[in-house]
């Protein structure tokens, strides 16, 4: 008993892993900028959610969500959040977005078929053949979260990130969880090294 209790934390964390580790990220940054000064971090705006293009409409509520995800794991990492862009060493922007996609594959498949007569090399006439090809077409929905930081003093893009994923139905029933891990996706690459 208490070498499955020692074993529930490892599994938990495994499972968190794996959720995250679904995310594809990419990032991108300008080398010559100097990210080892950056401690204070803000919006660029009061509403800092751009709206890419996308397969269904976007709830309101997933700017909030997105930004308190954000300011969680920046904060995590040593940054402060400030409410004055001005104030700030870095500003912070977002794009979301999503499209519709279908997935076809098709696969040789063996069938059994029978040959006149018997015996045959295979026993009472029945021989394998491949004379068919299974097709699986799949629609999914790609979401993606984008993370730009744009050097406050200066007003240039300094850095991006972006996560994308084919959305489960899992996804979005837990939504949270699934702005959380993005956001882990794309700040791995935050500051670059």
């Amino acid at each position: 008993m208490q070498t499955i209790i020692r074993a529930v934390p490892f599994v938990a964390m495994f499972m968190l892993v794996g959720c995250a580790s679904t995310f594809e990220a990419t990032h991108d940054h300008d080398p010559t900028n100097d990210f080892s000064t950056y401690r204070d971090f803000a919006w660029i705006s009061e509403h800092p959610m751009k709206v890419g293009e996308t397969a269904s409409p976007v709830s309101p509520l997933l700017e909030g969500k997105i930004m308190r995800s954000l300011e969680s794991q920046l904060e995590a990492k040593g940054y402060t959040l400030v409410s004055d862009p001005e104030a700030a060493d870095f500003v912070v922007s977002f794009t979301i977005g999503s499209r519709e996609s279908i997935k076809v594959d098709s696969y040789p498949s063996m069938s059994m078929g029978y040959r006149y007569g018997y015996p045959s090399h295979w026993g009472w006439g029945a021989s394998y053949y491949c004379c068919a090809q299974d097709t699986r077409v799949r629609e999914y929905t790609k979401g993606m979260l984008a993370v730009d930081v744009f050097d406050a003093d200066e007003h240039r893009p300094v850095w991006h990130g972006a996560a994308t994923k084919s959305i489960t139905d899992s996804d979005r029933k837990n939504i949270d969880e699934t702005v959380d891990a993005a956001v882990a996706a794309i700040l791995e690459g935050f500051p670059p090294q």
